[in-house]
């Protein structure tokens, strides 16, 4: 998959002309995104193209209303691994600033067509774009007449009662229900990143972990959970803390991840740290002692959860 990160890349490379589009956020790629890029795939298949997702990196609503930015489902290296198994063939990665925010719905899709050449675009079906998101599926066909593409609107996807979308799925995992998050993201729910180094408590009490950055990241509530955790095609169970670590008088949200059976050196490689259950919340503890006396239990509690997971 090529990703394209300029208007004028995406001019230049011919392979992504003359297909199908999509323009979305695309945040967490959910079952709902997955239906609209699958049926993305059988529009350029009619018209002998290519598949394009359009996104945008930082997300808009950061851009616009900062205070009320939403945390994102994934890090932008993981959207793009999932579009690319969505089977996209190329990804049009526009930064997203107040200037792009300004252009009009008709500025917008005539540059989009100037580099894409797109013979057809298949949007969600609550799309808006364009300058106060003025711009919608039938101006988006008024377009098209004039610059000869087709427009198509996919249905709105449910899952459990209700149309799947991001906000639901953050609503979820904030609730640490992971069960539903899994559903509705069509995969575990997981954090991803690279392990960096922390303070070396865990390994001074006897459990020494990876940590990841959780910033901007949707989250569940602090606690400890049992996690599986996955790194170049090997996977562990262990048990993960999630929060200001209280005992040490912490102010930094962190996610500290310790393998069950192994010590793998994973410093500065890409960890995926899925979430199975909570294991309980988050409290203050007297002393080192006491907390590592309650990491132990923990951990046992964790182990018990993920070998009942393991049975069919």
């Amino acid at each position: 998959m090529k990703v394209l990160h300029s208007w004028s890349s995406a001019k230049t490379y011919s392979p992504a002309h003359g297909g199908a589009i999509t323009v979305g956020n695309f945040d967490g790629v959910h079952m709902g995104h997955e239906q609209i890029l699958a049926e993305l795939r059988g529009h350029a298949l009619d018209v002998g193209g290519p598949a394009i997702a359009v996104t945008f990196e930082p997300h808009p609503r950061a851009i616009l209303f900062p205070d009320e930015k939403p945390r994102r489902l994934c890090h932008l290296h993981e959207r793009l691994e999932l579009l690319k198994r969505a089977g996209m063939d190329a990804v049009m990665l526009l930064h997203f600033n107040r200037e792009l925010a300004a252009w009009s719905p008709e500025t917008f899709i005539r540059q989009l067509h100037t580099c894409l050449r797109f013979r057809h675009m298949h949007v969600g079906y609550d799309f808006a774009f364009g300058h106060g998101r003025s711009g919608d599926a039938a101006s988006l066909r008024v377009i098209g007449e004039e610059l000869n593409f087709t427009v198509s609107e996919a249905a709105a996807f449910e899952m459990h009662a209700a149309v799947v979308s991001s906000s639901r799925i953050r609503s979820s995992i904030e609730a640490a229900d992971f069960s539903l998050a899994e559903d509705l993201l069509g995969r575990p729910y997981s954090i991803s990143g690279h392990v960096g180094h922390g303070d070396k408590r865990g390994r001074e009490l006897g459990f020494p972990t990876a940590n990841l950055n959780v910033k901007d990241l949707a989250h569940p509530p602090v606690g400890i959970y049992a996690v599986r955790a996955e790194c170049q095609e090997e996977v562990w169970d262990g048990a993960a803390y999630f929060g200001y670590r209280p005992t040490f008088h912490g102010r930094t949200l962190m996610l500290e991840t310790h393998i069950f059976d192994a010590s793998p050196n994973l410093y500065k490689k890409r960890l995926k740290v899925h979430f199975i259950e909570r294991v309980r919340e988050d409290r203050a503890f007297k002393s080192p002692d006491e907390l590592a006396a309650q990491i132990a239990k923990d951990c046992e509690i964790a182990r018990n959860i993920l070998s009942r997971r393991d049975k069919p």
